[in-house]
């Protein structure tokens, strides 16, 4: 009845609620016949009261909701504001920024920044505009349904803060404007002005939206975000507004989007972290309140200024004398809030105003540094350009313009894509035509790119060097591609070494042929044929075909046949046009009229003259120019006619009277010279300058008094030099024509010239002062030119070198010459000639070993060969292992490099062995030669590693639970954690390594690999498993093939119309009578257009998917199937048991069920087959090489081209899985609960195998360097878990993944095996003297033996065994060795080593506390916690003290410089356990006179990573247990900032002086002192490039600096080896690395110094 009355009551007044919720204030509504309806905000007081009473309602809080009437006109005032993204203002001009106004939690569009609700106040659209400054820009608003109210009672609102983040994303980018206008959002700059749970929405957009295709571009023109009182850490009114809303009387309920503005919930914690990673890019302007909100009766914060503030570095934060409510409202524009926000606006719009409005990229500057540093370039084309417009006259080559085929190319807009060719003959001037093309796109200002191919420049001629060019120019003319190319190199791009493939694949065909581009992008080609892979380049341009973008490119070039029949087959791709440049009479016309001015002759002789040469030039621009030469330099017109009249019609005839005329014209001497740089111009690798011709031609043609004057009057018109000072033949035509006139006396014999040329570069590398010529960078440009080339003119001598060339090149790796050349190579950032120079050196060995070759055998020349053998192993080993480090410090090459080099390498025979004996050294491993084994680390645990995918800066292992890891490839340290919720049975990636998708039973997610993300979850469909999943980037499409036969897709961007099934032909279909049966092995092609499906029984086949209705394109045809004698119809034909795309060139490769090896074009129908069995395979991603597995846990590398076998590897355990890095230069593996990573040395071989070789190489040439597999045997070493150093003998006892626990001496020989437990060792621990040892494992076992130090080589004795119930944390024992304290997850447990027997257990009070002996009084014991310290006694763990760590300072630092860790306890030796996933203490340093703890602690953050903390505690003033101190806190010291910086992983403590032991002793026995006494240790540690360093801790703090000692090498990087990593007390480095420890001797004695 009361019930009833009550809701009587309800429909006859209209109350309000207000209440303190999340961001300010509540306001419930409801009157007769209406709907509730949302206040502004959460925090607006009731403006007018009602003739009606109000409700209090006790809401458990001990707070009031006060509930009041309201006047009806006032329900709907915000349900005329907006929603979505609406324009508030728009200037009459171009808009240089765009500003977004974002409101907070139930307000709207307008009224949130509308003060008393006034129209007339609603700044950003009443004064904004009217700022000078501002009026620029066009303002936005965006609205969004934050509602208090359900649909209906009881009903739970679902939308959450990522709902509305992704309606504001598709705001920006489908919303239009007045008139349906699109907004184009992403074309200039992004500001975003939000308050209150705006700024949330705005965070969470930002996140999405970057790896969302469709929102990419958008998001990347954000770069300013001004935050109005945002709750970045929530606030603890949250919770108390959603109890409101779940007991209020009008039926409200709790709302998502409540829920997650609690204080520090997951939600917020997940945003600020993702966040974190785009802050640098943004400039961040966070303002907070600091007046009380009212709340009804009373007043409080709504927001306190921590939560209001991210604490980034650059955030620049400003207090507003306002509250919650009026931080986005203003009375007038004189309000100083309003002042401060426009001020910022003002500031930054003059900051973009600055920058180009077409940059998008905040650091602009950085940006294209990065790009810089990525693509790699060495030369720019604009210096070719100039050059050939230089030669362009007045009125010349505009009849193109008015062309009907180049105007149609130039503007049809019927086909986007499209090639034009223009192509004539020699000399016709098509080269200025280019130029003129190029300066009249520039002119029309389109996005054109161009490049000239050199013939006479080896590094213009390559694909690769055409493709980075291309890149870079469309990069700083297209800003969507910018901004995609800096995501892409944000991501892990790396193509510094990448070939052409991988080149157009990662930049054009994953990268700008996606992007929608409206504007056409021009790209110019010059001397097509010129280039070393014609055929190739113009195969690549057939992609564009498939671009989104228009690409239009125009090639000019020879005509010739090659290029006739490929430009025909790309007619079958893409429009291809032909244009013949011969034609140009008026151009020629022109050009000969201004040549022959200087001419003497009255005009009409020079008419005469002009209609003559123009009848014989036959459009030949060059044969005109060099007889204007000749013929004004006669003197009658009777010379003038005789000339004229012997000229000859042809260039090569031309050439050989000008070459006939030069000889007959120089004295001897003139043509020696004449020789020498004609040999030097038609040779060279790259045109040369004059300064380097010059010291080429000396000391023979010293003091040249002017070489450009020489070279006019020695070379005639043969040679030009150019504006720049380079120098360079005329024409290609020329240099083809000396080169083929050998017989000349100024003919050029390529093989001898390039032998001379050889011979004078490795005479500049081995002069005896060249080290310290380079090193004081006073280099001439010239021996840069010889240490990159030399190994290029060898290859073209082949087996000629003469004697003394011999000697040259045996001198050169005999002596440290070989050791300044790397460092020369390593300062021009050249180390791929090493590469080169290996293989150029394998190629010359076998060479000139054959029987045949013209050189007398001998003792001698054996050895040398052996000698080049041996460095050229090296030289690539060099590049793979240390190249990173040689760049950055490539005077590392003399001291550290040979070091670090196995035994029987040359390069340590020849200079480390000699350092060893004065310096450092290391020592360690069994094997030396050159091992392929990178790494190998466990990923166990308690489920099983399944598959391995590899991304760009990452690989992926999933695991057989449904969790898959994943692990940065440069260091093998986990990264993150992918946790599906059920096992996963498929696993792909996207082509651009961004997104991860993996597939269980029942679902399909897919995830962002930088965040860990879960980006979309589909539910499968029913009954059908799929056999193959593909992620198309293109349009953001998911396919999968089923079990049952049909392919299915989804779309990202359009979820909602679920899984859109195919034609179900294989259904339907049948081959040769029999139905299809289920499919044995599917795989979908790279670009996902087509899937190759074994069925058992039947021939492989290819189906294209593009439709909806699977078409077949081809079956294989394998020879010796269907034989007569099978009678079984479904064994006609061989099962394939395995298969894969080559993603390059579209091939198929597989393995039958009897283990051969094929390949197989469908399109070409090209088929190759080998009887070398496998049973697994993979393609390298750029198509040049394969991999295969055997049953035996065998690896086999076959080049791909010739399919021949080049590389085997023999190994003891079999494996489940294999990937090939993007890179192609690594393998990974997975062998039982271990991954194995390979750098075999033919990789690198591959890696960088000659670009033309796949043009213009028969495969019975190719087998010159590649003719016979390498094979190596390895045995894979069970990997180091366990490290221990006795204190006393400094001997080292090491444990592993098999139970063995082994005894290393001094200098690290084996002495003996000090247990066998056939279980995972956890934990070595000896006792302080030594005498001791106790050994855990994971079977929670604890043995303990005894050592005799009178016999070393004693077996140990047994002294107990301890059997644990709970996974053992720490053992130690006490400094008496009579106790023995046992750390487990639960107890704590102390043993009597005199009793054998346990004296006492006690549960753990603290998790995570790490164990050690006090250092100052050893009867007690410290446990570090995170927030504490415990004091206990060691003999019956009673609690003498717990003292509280003051972690303000500690964790305020680490906000701001945040750093990630990933150490592992020995417990959890792969997934953290429950009780370690809060905050922790990972390990503690204790210096060696017990002053000073150094404590590494880390906290949880989202998706399993942690954020790891170092502070130092000064033990010495901790309190003593009985003492009238009565201090409870302890205050940690930060460390410096400069060893802040740079810390990664401390190795421990040295001590710098032998009195300290003086002062232990005195401070354990309880001497007085008045003061502490002066103390120093050194800190050794890893930095975060990897080298040990040191730290000098001194209370005078003079001195003390980072010092650098030396690098550890990449393949020493594996983070499960290197946090076992020790430094003994004599200096010594123990570093675990593939089942054996290494010793680094010496390394600390002294500083590396650049």
């Amino acid at each position: 009845m009361v019930f009833h009355r009550f809701r009587r009551k309800r429909t006859e007044v209209s109350n309000t609620v207000t209440r303190a919720g999340g961001l300010g204030n509540l306001n419930i509504q409801q009157e007769a016949g209406c709907n509730v309806d949302q206040d502004q905000t959460l925090h607006q007081s009731i403006a007018t009261r009602s003739r009606f009473s109000s409700y209090n309602i006790p809401d458990g809080n001990n707070l009031a909701i006060r509930v009041e009437a309201r006047p009806k006109d006032r329900l709907h005032e915000r349900r005329a504001d907006p929603l979505g993204l609406k324009i508030i203002y728009e200037p009459q001009s171009q808009a240089i920024v765009n500003i977004i106004f974002v409101h907070g939690l139930g307000g709207s569009s307008q009224q949130s920044w509308s003060k008393d609700r006034n129209p007339e106040l609603f700044w950003p659209q009443k004064w904004l505009p009217n700022e000078p400054t501002i009026s620029a820009a066009r303002i936005l608003s965006f609205g969004y349904n934050a509602a208090f109210q359900s649909t209906s009672t009881g009903n739970r609102n679902v939308l959450n803060i990522s709902d509305f983040a992704k309606d504001l994303l598709f705001g920006m980018k489908f919303a239009t404007g007045d008139g349906g206008k699109q907004l184009n959002m992403g074309q200039v700059p992004i500001i975003f002005v939000a308050h209150s749970m705006g700024g949330l929405v705005v965070k969470k957009a930002l996140i999405l939206g970057q790896f969302d295709q469709h929102y990419k571009d958008v998001v990347q023109a954000v770069r300013a975000v001004l935050f109005l009182s945002t709750p970045h850490r929530g606030t603890n009114l949250a919770l108390a507004l959603n109890r409101i809303l779940t007991v209020s009387i009008f039926g409200h309920s709790a709302k998502q989007y409540i829920s997650e503005l609690e204080n520090n919930s997951i939600t917020l914690q997940d945003i600020n972290e993702q966040f974190r990673s785009l802050a640098p890019r943004l400039a961040i302007i966070s303002f907070f309140e600091t007046l009380e909100t009212t709340i009804g009766p009373t007043k409080m914060m709504v927001l306190q200024k921590e939560s209001s503030i991210l604490g980034y570095p650059d955030e620049i934060s400003k207090p507003l004398n306002a509250d919650h409510h009026d931080v986005c409202k203003y009375t007038s524009r004189r309000d100083p809030s309003y002042v401060s926000v426009r001020d910022a606006l003002c500031y930054l719009l003059e900051q973009f105003r600055s920058d180009d409005a077409e940059s998008l990229n905040f650091k602009n500057a950085e940006g294209r540094s990065k790009i810089d540093s990525c693509l790699s370039l060495s030369t720019t084309p604009v210096e070719d350009c100039d050059f050939y417009l230089e030669k362009k006259f007045d009125g010349s080559c505009e009849w193109l313009l008015t062309n009907g085929t180049f105007t149609s190319w130039l503007m049809d807009n019927d086909l986007p894509s499209r090639i034009l060719w223009c192509k004539g003959r020699p000399g016709s001037g098509k080269s200025v035509l280019a130029a003129f093309v190029v300066q009249h796109l520039q002119n029309l200002n389109h996005n054109s790119s161009f490049y000239f191919f050199r013939s006479e420049d080896q590094t213009k001629r390559t694909v690769s060097g055409f493709l980075r060019s291309i890149a870079y120019q469309i990069s700083g003319d297209v800003p969507e591609f910018r901004r995609r190319l800096l995501q892409m190199i944000d991501a892990g791009l790396n193509i510094t070494k990448a070939n052409y493939k991988s080149i157009w694949q990662k930049l054009f065909i994953s990268a700008l042929f996606r992007l929608p581009i409206a504007k056409p992008v021009y790209i110019v080609v010059d001397a097509l044929d010129e280039c070393e892979m014609p055929t190739s380049l113009v195969k690549l341009f057939a992609d564009i075909s498939a671009s989104m973008a228009p690409i239009r490119v125009i090639c000019f070039s020879r005509d010739n046949q090659l290029l006739s029949t490929i430009m025909n087959t790309a007619r079958k791709a893409v429009p291809v046009t032909t244009l013949t440049v011969d034609d140009s009479r008026d151009d020629l016309r022109l050009y000969i009229t201004e040549e022959i001015k200087s001419m003497r002759g009255d005009p009409g002789f020079k008419e005469r003259v002009a209609a003559g040469i123009l009848e014989r030039a036959d459009g030949n621009f060059l044969w005109v120019h060099l007889i204007v030469k000749e013929i004004v330099q006669c003197h009658t017109q009777g010379a003038v006619a005789e000339a004229f009249n012997n000229i000859p019609a042809d260039l090569e005839a031309l050439y050989e009277r000008m070459l006939a005329t030069l000889e007959e014209s120089l004295r001897p001497a003139d043509q020696a010279i004449s020789r020498a740089i004609l040999l030097w111009v038609a040779c060279a690798r790259r045109s040369l300058t004059l300064a380097e011709l010059d010291r080429a031609l000396q000391p023979e043609y010293p003091l040249m008094l002017d070489l450009k004057s020489t070279i006019s009057q020695v070379c005639g018109e043969f040679v030009v030099v150019d504006n720049l000072s380079r120098i360079s033949m005329v024409h290609s035509t020329a240099q083809e024509y000396l080169t083929k006139s050998s017989n000349s006396r100024l003919g050029v014999s390529i093989a001898a010239a390039h032998q001379q040329i050889f011979q004078k570069c490795l005479t500049n590398l081995i002069e005896r002062n060249v080290r310290s010529r380079v090193e004081e960078l006073s280099c001439p440009s010239f021996l840069l030119y010889a240490a990159v080339s030399w190994p290029y003119h060898l290859e073209f001598t082949g087996a000629c070198l003469d004697e003394a060339s011999w000697i040259l090149l045996a001198t050169f790796f005999h002596g440290s010459f070989v050791l300044t050349w790397i460092y020369l190579l390593a300062t021009a950032g050249q180390l791929r000639v090493l590469l080169q120079a290996s293989k150029i050196l394998n190629a010359f060995i076998c060479q000139c070993n054959k029987p045949n070759t013209d050189r007398r055998s001998s003792t001698h020349r054996h050895q040398e060969n052996e000698l080049l053998a041996l460095w050229a192993t090296d030289l690539t080993h060099i590049v793979g292992k240390f190249g990173l480090h040689l760049m950055r410090h490539p005077k590392s090459i003399y001291e550290l490099v040979p070091l670090f080099c196995p035994h029987e390498s040359v390069i340590f025979q020849q200079f480390g062995s000699k350092q060893v004996l004065s310096s450092m050294s290391i020592s360690g491993f069994s094997s030396l030669a050159w091992d392929d084994c990178l790494a190998k680390f466990s990923v166990g645990g308690h489920s099983i590693p399944l598959n391995i995918v590899c991304l760009d800066q990452y690989f992926a292992i999933v695991m057989s639970d449904g969790v898959v890891v994943l692990y940065h490839s440069s260091t093998c340290e986990e990264a993150r954690r992918f946790s599906h919720g059920k096992p996963v049975l498929k696993v792909c990636c996207s082509s651009d390594g961004e997104r991860l998708v993996t597939y269980s039973s029942s679902t399909t997610k897919v995830w962002s690999v930088a965040s860990a993300t879960e980006l979309h979850s589909f539910f499968n469909p029913s009954r059908a498993k799929a056999l193959a999943v593909a992620l198309k980037t293109e349009d953001d499409t998911l396919i999968i093939f089923s079990d049952d036969r049909l392919v299915r897709c989804i779309s990202l961007n359009n979820a909602d119309r679920g899984w859109q099934t195919h034609d179900d032909v294989f259904g339907e279909d049948s081959f040769e009578g029999m139905q299809y049966n289920s499919p044995r092995n599917v795989s979908f092609s790279p670009d996902s257009h087509h899937v190759a499906v074994a069925f058992r029984g039947f021939p492989l086949s290819i189906w294209g998917v593009e439709s909806p209705r699977p078409r077949l394109i081809g079956r294989i045809k394998r020879h010796g199937d269907r034989a007569e004698r099978r009678t079984e119809p479904q064994s006609n034909y061989t099962d394939v048991q395995t298969l894969c795309w080559n993603p390059i060139t579209r091939h198929i490769l597989g393995t039958y069920n009897d283990g051969c090896v094929f390949k197989w074009h469908p399109w070409e129908n090209e088929y190759h087959e080998s009887e070398i069995l496998a049973v697994n395979i993979k393609c390298s991603p750029d198509g040049k090489f394969f991999i295969t597995s055997t049953g035996d846990g065998g690896l086999k590398i076959w080049d791909f081209q010739h399919f021949s076998l080049v590389y085997q590897l023999s190994c003891t355990s079999s494996l489940s899985d294999l990937a090939i890095d993007p890179d192609g230069r690594r393998i990974y593996d997975l062998r039982d609960n271990f991954c194995s990573i390979w750098e075999p040395n033919v990789l690198l071989r591959l890696y960088n195998a000659d670009e033309k070789a796949g043009e213009t190489t028969s495969t019975e040439e190719s087998s010159t360097t590649m003719s016979l597999a390498s094979e190596t045997s390895f045995e894979i070493l069970d990997p180091i878990t366990a490290v221990a150093v006795n204190p006393r003998t400094l001997q080292c006892a090491v444990g592993n993944d098999e139970g063995s626990v082994r005894l290393l001496g001094i200098d690290g020989e084996l002495i003996m095996e000090l247990s066998q437990s056939f279980m995972t060792v956890e934990h070595i621990v000896w006792s302080e003297d030594g005498k001791l040892v106790a050994i855990a494992d994971l079977s929670r076992r604890i043995s303990i033996k005894s050592m005799d130090h009178k016999d070393a080589a004693r077996p140990l004795k047994s002294v107990l065994i301890i059997k644990e119930e709970n996974t053992i944390q720490q053992v130690i024992f006490n400094s008496t060795t009579d106790l023995l304290l046992v750390c487990t997850a639960r107890f704590l447990s102390v043993w009597s080593l005199k009793s054998m027997a346990s004296i006492l257990t006690l549960p753990q009070t603290v998790s995570g506390t790490f164990w050690a002996t006090h250092p100052l009084n050893r009867t007690l014991l410290l446990g570090f916690g995170f927030n504490s310290i415990q004091i206990l006694t060691w003999a019956d763990l009673q609690i003498r003290n717990e003292l509280v760590i003051e972690r303000t300072i500690i964790d305020a630092e680490s906000e701001r410089t945040p750093q990630e860790s990933m150490r592992r306890r020995s417990s959890a030796p792969l997934a953290m356990s429950p009780a370690e996933d809060g905050n922790r203490v990972d390990n503690i340093w204790l210096t060696d006179d017990g002053m000073q703890a150094l404590v590494e602690t880390s906290q949880v953050i989202p998706h399993g990573r942690r954020k790891k903390q170092f502070m130092l505690i000064i033990l010495a003033h901790l309190p003593i247990p009985g003492s009238l101190e009565t201090e409870t806190t302890v205050y940690p010291r930060l460390l410096p900032a400069e060893l802040l910086a740079r810390i990664e992983m401390p190795l421990g403590f040295l001590s710098n002086n032998a009195r300290q032991d003086r002062r232990r002793s005195s401070l354990r026995s309880g001497e007085a002192s008045s003061s502490l006494p002066t103390s120093e240790n050194t800190l050794v540690f890893l930095d975060r490039q990897f080298w040990v360093c040191t730290w000098l801790f001194s209370d005078s703090g003079i001195g003390s600096r980072v010092r650098r000692h030396f690098f550890l090498p990449r393949d020493w990087l594996n983070m499960e080896c290197l946090e076992l990593a020790v430094i003994r007390r004599d200096g010594t480095l123990l570093c675990p690395r593939n089942g054996e420890v290494a010793l680094v001797w010496n390394g600390l004695k002294e500083e590396w110094i650049e």
